[in-house]
Formats: C-alpha cells, structure tokens, sequence
C-alpha cells in the first residue's frame, strides 16, 4: 500500500481579492473563522515537508523550550498533537515560562494547576499550518483545543507579534516546517 505524504498549509486572501475575482465562490468561512475577519483562509498542498521530525520530536530535543513540552506531557495534550496533522505550535522559550511562574508566584510547572497548565497549552496550538511568511496584516488563528482564537499583528512584517486576550509575545524564530506541521518560538506564554 502507497501513501502520500501531503499535508495542508494555509495562505490567506483578502475578501477584497475574492470579491473581485470572478473564479472564486463565496462559499462560507471554513475552519470556524467568522467572515466579518478580514482574511479567510484556503488551503493549497505541499507534498516534501523540509524536516523529517514530527513536532513532538523536534520539541522534545529543544532543550530551550524544554518546559513546554514537559507541560506537553503532563496535560495529555501531545497525544493531540501526535497524528498527521496539520497542526501549528507557538512555543514559548524556558524563559518565557520562567517569568509566567514569577508573575504567579510558581516556581515550576508542579505549582501550576492541571486545569491552568491544559488550558495555557492549548492556547499555543492551531489545527492550521501558518507560515507566518505568508500571512497579510490582522490574521485571526483559531486554537482548536480551547476554541478561542489568537491574532497575528503583521503591521510591521520585520516584527510580527501575537496577541491573546491581555497577553501578547514576539516571534524569537518562525515557520519551522516539520512533518505534521509547523513550529514557531515565541518570548512569551499566552494567556486570557
């Protein structure tokens, strides 16, 4: 039996695009991203992903990021992280969870409730693959795991940022390519 190894990424068009493209439908939003946005994503197919590690792999030997895929673990959250995909993980360094735990009085992850720690993981995780290169201003990124939705500030595409709910990080790095999806680094945890 042959299988293929495609994978879906995501690129966005604005609705101003659509609107005067005569090729394009105007079928409904997909992926529970609300038309009022100002993008709406497609899908388009690579077939050769740049790095034959899956996320959970790559993470796992990043001794930077080393607490988030410790909270990977204790949550259950990386067996949901574990198939196909595609997925996106906004990963905060260890230093960025070393000042979440001081801004909380934590010294670690064993101070952090597992009602906390499940819900700031799933903050960080799209069922999408976002390359942030290809993203336009004022991008909306749905969280599938906690149903909220992050957006992606590119008014400035040298020093895009996110930002969810009060809480906001920098990109450190961007637009890891792995098997089932794509890792970004980020300066900060993500919390409402």
């Amino acid at each position: 039996m042959m299988t293929s190894c495609q994978k879906e990424t995501i690129s966005l068009t604005s609705e101003i695009d659509t609107q005067q493209t005569s090729i394009e439908t105007n079928n409904p939003p997909t992926n529970n991203i609300p038309s009022t946005y100002p993008n709406t994503i497609k899908t388009t197919t690579t077939t050769s992903p740049p790095s034959d590690l899956t996320l959970l792999q790559y993470l796992k030997g990043e001794t930077d990021y080393s607490i988030f895929y410790q909270a990977l673990a204790r949550t259950g959250v990386n067996v949901d992280i574990s198939d196909d995909g595609p997925f996106t993980v906004f990963v905060p360094s260890n230093e960025a969870f070393q000042t979440f735990f001081d801004n909380n009085n934590w010294t670690s992850l064993d101070d952090v409730s597992q009602n906390i720690l499940t819900m700031i993981v799933k903050f960080h995780i799209s069922n999408l693959e976002v390359k942030i290169a290809e993203l336009q201003t004022g991008t909306v990124v749905p969280l599938f795991l906690s149903g909220k939705e992050m957006y992606i500030n590119m008014d400035d595409p040298s020093n895009p940022f996110l930002v969810l709910g009060l809480t906001n990080a920098d990109f450190i790095e961007s637009d890891l390519e792995h098997t089932n999806g794509i890792v970004h680094k980020i300066n900060g945890v993500l919390a409402l």
